[in-house]
């Protein structure tokens, strides 16, 4: 019996290092983003058999720090598995952030074993800024009028998605329903803002 479970020990702790993952590359999309894109974290993964298919992955937002993880399954095949994991973050606030990634792994098909020890463990510092240069940001009278704006913005059709209104700061100011053809900006400030909707970032220009 005692040499039964030496040999079960033995055959789990070989499993294990059969699975070993390593990260490879953590890269960022877009490669300097700012308040209004929606960023997403790419980490490139080698395994030392295959498959290796995403069992669980996910992160976490605590400040300026993300927490990532990633779980694959592994299998017998005696070929080296590459893979890549995403993480859609979403627009984050201005600032520099640390993208910590964990990486583990088991055997079996989907649901697989848990790793007994995180096989690969990766930092990756990245900044968002608060906006592209405000002459980057297209002034589209074809789109919106009148720009400058005193207290009625006109859209040219009805909006066909949500739109925001950001301060230069990243900011929501004001959110636009779709449908609308006008909305009331008496309330704002002087100043420059950011009307974004879809793949469209205006600047508007507020008396």
């Amino acid at each position: 019996m005692k040499n039964f479970y030496s040999i079960l020990i033995s055959l789990c702790f070989s499993v294990q290092l059969f699975a070993q993952g390593t990260i490879v590359g953590i890269s960022i999309y877009p490669s300097n983003p700012t308040i209004l894109d929606e960023v997403e974290i790419h980490v490139q993964l080698l395994f030392s058999s295959g498959s290796c298919n995403a069992d669980n992955q996910g992160f976490e937002l605590n400040g300026t720090t993300i927490s990532a993880y990633a779980h694959h399954c592994v299998g017998m095949l005696t070929v080296i598995c590459e893979t890549a994991d995403t993480f859609e973050l979403g627009q984050l606030p201005a600032g520099n952030y640390t993208f910590d990634m964990t990486l583990s792994s088991g055997f079996g098909g989907p649901g697989c074993s848990p790793g007994i020890v995180p096989d690969d463990s990766e930092q990756f510092q990245f900044s968002v800024s608060t906006t592209v240069g405000v002459d980057e940001l297209n002034i589209d009278e074809n789109l919106v009028f009148p720009n400058p704006v005193d207290e009625q913005l006109n859209f040219k059709n009805a909006l066909k998605e949500t739109a925001v209104i950001l301060s230069l700061s990243g900011q929501i100011v004001h959110r636009i329903p779709e449908g609308v053809t006008s909305i009331d900006v008496s309330g704002l400030e002087s100043g420059i803002y950011v009307l974004s909707f879809g793949s469209r970032k205006i600047r508007i220009l507020k008396n």
